[in-house]
């Protein structure tokens, strides 16, 4: 039971990331500075990065309820 809660826990943590990166990129489009266009391109990497967490997590959780049958 504590696996599922630790993989539950880390999906809600990684979608509440992913919504934060999104509301970032959104007010941000299209940055001027060289800065900005760096912490851009660092949030999209930090978005993907949390799209690939809550795929694997998925995955994870979806094995773990077949080794208990």
């Amino acid at each position: 039971m504590s696996g599922r809660v630790r993989i539950i826990v880390s999906i809600v943590i990684s979608a509440v990331l992913l919504g934060m990166v999104i509301s970032y990129l959104k007010r941000t489009w299209m940055p001027t500075e060289v800065f900005d266009w760096a912490m851009w391109v660092a949030m999209a990497l930090v978005g993907a990065y949390a799209i690939y967490r809550i795929a694997t997590l998925s995955k994870a959780w979806s094995n773990n309820d077949k080794d208990k049958e």
